[in-house]
């Protein structure tokens, strides 16, 4: 028998060698490529993606949502601590002062007529209407915490930011025209005006005190527009009203160890 011609041999081992699974041609270049190719689709389309929400995430969802956020936050903070701030300034800066230490005016009572001037009742064992600080914590008054004034001086009648009245002259400037047109309820209310004596107003001198009220000693002289006094001795007062028996030192003795008839004029600082 004839050997086969080259043409066939090389058909013969071109068949087989397509039919090969392990050839390493067909595979590798088949592979290769498939293999290539899926990794370039899916790692350009992964690094893509991942790409694409790293930048929507950072720079923008998360980069405008935390500035949005942050402004947000701080215009609502700042617009709420101002708001709180106003509305406090305005309920303890803004409205009527009362004057009086327990809170409760007497005499001139309207504080929209009277803004810088109270009547208050109370007493004070401290004696003297000179004395210009407070002795017990403002205390004092008939309505509070300590009526008969035990320890307490004729200051602590008066709320911070007063003091007892110290002349005619700031009680005109308080706007009271005369003592003589405001209604009193049987009380006397006490400054820190004395004189030298003769019932009369002075600028110095510790003889008699001088205030407003419908009780007391009415006829003075030069005290416009306080209207009544305490009279030597405070004759012309009734207890619980004392001089401490001087005739002419009623300044430097004055106290009042009770509630009733009055107490002392306040003007604001």
């Amino acid at each position: 028998m004839r050997p086969p011609t080259p043409f066939l041999a090389s058909a013969l081992l071109l068949v087989l060698a397509c039919n090969d699974p392990g050839s390493p041609a067909t595979t590798e270049g088949s592979g290769s490529t498939s293999s290539a190719s899926s990794s370039s689709s899916s790692g350009v389309e992964t690094r893509g993606d991942s790409t694409t929400a790293a930048v929507d995430t950072t720079a923008g969802t998360g980069a405008a949502t935390s500035t949005t956020g942050t402004s947000t936050s701080g215009l609502d903070g700042s617009s709420g601590s101002t708001s709180t701030g106003s509305a406090e300034s305005t309920s303890t800066g803004d409205g009527p002062v009362n004057g009086c230490a327990d809170g409760e005016r007497e005499a001139f009572e309207d504080e929209l007529l009277y803004p810088g001037i109270a009547g208050c009742s109370g007493g004070w064992s401290v004696p003297g209407v000179v004395v210009n600080n407070p002795f017990c914590g403002r205390a004092g008054g008939d309505d509070g915490i300590n009526p008969t004034g035990r320890g307490c001086s004729v200051e602590d009648l008066c709320s911070a930011g007063w003091h007892v009245c110290a002349s005619r002259t700031e009680v005109m400037a308080a706007g009271v025209a005369s003592c003589n047109e405001v209604a009193f309820g049987g009380a006397f209310y006490a400054t820190r005006q004395s004189g030298q004596g003769m019932d009369t107003c002075a600028n110095n001198g510790v003889n008699d005190v001088f205030g407003c009220g419908d009780l007391g000693h009415a006829l003075i002289v030069g005290c416009a527009p306080l209207n009544r006094s305490t009279a030597n001795g405070c004759v012309a007062l009734p207890d619980p009203w004392s001089c401490n028996t001087s005739l002419t030192q009623e300044a430097e003795f004055l106290l009042k160890e009770g509630p009733e008839f009055g107490g002392v004029l306040c003007c604001a600082d």
